[in-house]
């Protein structure tokens, strides 16, 4: 297994661990979402927006792999929106489903299964599905949405108030530094360099353990979310890429290595860092972390089921 894969468990292994022990004080978890809200992600913005700014080949060539991540919030939203309608859902809960199963963990999951699959080739492709398009997109509609749902009440603030709440948000205030920054053409200096690659770090361990600290796989609570819970990855793990692989091979007629890559990636597990979000802006945590802690495991199985296909094996 690939070492961050490995990552991935072990702490998600280790916070369910902690649960059971019940050392650990209560409001741990959210202490952890805090830190890595407050923290590991805003460092890994400053380290990775200026590199993305300046070694992304821009070009009608980005658009398959860099619209996919925009294209499939935008479909989540949409779908869960309307559910919640139907099905008389809290907006809690619908932000949740919309922002962790719109968004795929295309980075720490992503890129060890393309790293299998199809070696520095597929990884290369992986990028460029997840940095201008995964990670700029929980950057900014995503906390926008977030900041929407997250409202108590059944209406959402008022757009001078959403503007301020995302404006106040550290992610979105990292993202405006890291491209101020770049645009000075300064770079960070190695020491400042080194240490925001070491904080970034800290964020894949303490979101998991975290996960792994509210993950309740009873009976009960399986029974209690079933239906959310089923949807979420039923769109996340099927729909989303069955409407890729639609989209790219029989409506715009692209059947090369990128369209295949970038179906794959519309098919990974829920975005780990979306679910940090959902609990900081105080969307349905529960189901949050319900969706990424068997949306993982489960991703190690369907995503090699999608390659498997005979279509997609006729994607050169």
């Amino acid at each position: 297994m690939n070492a961050n894969l490995l990552l991935v468990f072990v702490c998600l292994g280790l916070g369910a661990l902690l649960r059971l022990d019940q050392r650990l004080p209560k409001g741990t978890a959210q202490a952890f979402n805090s830190f890595v809200l407050w923290i590991s992600l805003p460092a890994l913005i400053l380290v990775q927006v200026p590199a993305l700014l300046e070694n992304t080949p821009w070009g009608p060539e980005l658009l398959i792999p860099a619209s996919m991540a925009w294209i499939q919030l935008l479909l989540a939203w949409a779908l869960f929106a309307a559910l919640g309608r139907w099905l008389g859902w809290p907006r809690v809960q619908v932000g949740a489903l919309l922002l962790v199963a719109g968004l795929g963990n295309t980075s720490f999951v992503g890129y060890p299964i393309l790293d299998a699959l199809f070696g520095p080739a597929g990884v290369r492709i992986g990028v460029l599905t997840d940095q201008p398009g995964s990670f700029l997109a929980l950057s900014t509609l995503g906390l926008v949405l977030a900041s929407a749902y997250g409202s108590p009440g059944k209406k959402g603030p008022r757009a001078a108030e959403l503007a301020l709440k995302v404006a106040k948000f550290p992610p979105f205030i990292a993202l405006l530094v890291a491209i101020v920054w770049h645009a000075t053409g300064l770079g960070w200096h190695p020491a400042v360099q080194s240490t925001l690659e070491r904080l970034s770090s800290t964020l894949v361990p303490l979101a998991m353990v975290a996960v792994g600290l509210q993950l309740r796989l009873s009976r009960e609570v399986l029974a209690r979310r079933w239906r959310p819970l089923a949807l979420g990855l039923g769109f996340k793990l099927i729909l989303a890429p069955l409407f890729f692989l639609v989209l790219y091979v029989y409506v715009l007629g692209s059947r090369g290595f990128v369209s295949r890559v970038t179906i794959l990636e519309s098919a990974m597990a829920p975005m780990i860092t979306a679910a940090v979000v959902c609990e900081e802006m105080g969307m349905d945590g529960e189901l949050a972390g319900l969706l990424v802690g068997l949306g993982i495991p489960l991703s190690l199985l369907t995503v090699p089921l999608w390659n498997s296909l005979g279509v997609m094996q006729g994607l050169k």
